[in-house]
């Protein structure tokens, strides 16, 4: 259907950054469900008509404001990881404190407290998040921890247990912060969280010369 003057005139008057910027705000303040597609062109300044010009549905916009926030960064995650040579650790290091401190530090960390509220009442749009981000996030995580012991830089471990272990600490602290962070007295500095989940993973908590864990559990 050809487009009229005045459609033409919208497009190029609205870009897409603006909407899924305004979505997110009102899904983070009210949910997704409460949210209507009004609601986001008035948030954003546009016609109601503007925003079915780049987003049919509210599910496409939420695609929308997902991919942006969320899954652009496990994208770079990945391409960080194809282009990496060397350490491991160092790898690891360079993620958390690149990509994950970035998305901890947008509006976009919301979007993982969001999920988890609208599950039940939408898990089709959960189902696509835990595809798109969650499980592609731990299996590269997994990758990089196998890459590490086949390389003889890390001890052998079951590197899958293990990434979820990394994964549900990185991923707990953003729902922490947008649930209940308003009472916590004193708030994650996310760099020394970061720092010492990294000491935690790579060194343990026994010392050089303490007895082995299972030999002090047995004993």
């Amino acid at each position: 259907m050809p487009q009229t003057a005045e459609h033409r005139r919208t497009r190029r008057e609205v870009h897409p950054e603006q909407l899924t910027a305004a979505a997110l705000e009102l899904f983070l303040e009210a949910g997704f469900a409460a949210t209507r597609m009004e609601d986001v062109a008035r948030r954003a300044g546009v016609s109601k008509g503007a925003i079915y010009l780049y987003f049919p549905t509210k599910d496409a916009l939420f695609h929308a404001v997902v991919r942006e926030g969320v899954v652009a960064r496990v994208e770079e995650a990945e391409a960080t990881v194809a282009g990496h040579r060397g350490s491991c650790l160092t790898l690891l290091d360079r993620l958390l404190h690149g990509v994950l401190l970035d998305f901890w530090g947008s509006p976009s960390s919301g979007i993982p407290k969001l999920i988890i509220a609208e599950a039940r009442a939408f898990p089709e749009l959960a189902g696509d998040y835990f595809a798109s981000v969650h499980l592609r996030a731990r299996e590269l995580l997994e990758r990089i921890l196998q890459q590490g012991v086949e390389q003889g830089e890390f001890r052998a471990m079951d590197t899958h247990n293990t990434a979820r272990v990394i994964i549900s600490a990185l991923e707990y602290q953003p729902v922490l912060h947008h649930s209940l962070g308003a009472h916590d007295t004193q708030p994650m500095e996310p760099r020394a969280f970061v720092a010492a989940l990294l000491a935690l993973v790579t060194q343990g908590l026994l010392t050089p010369t303490a007895p082995d864990a299972r030999e002090r559990a047995d004993g």
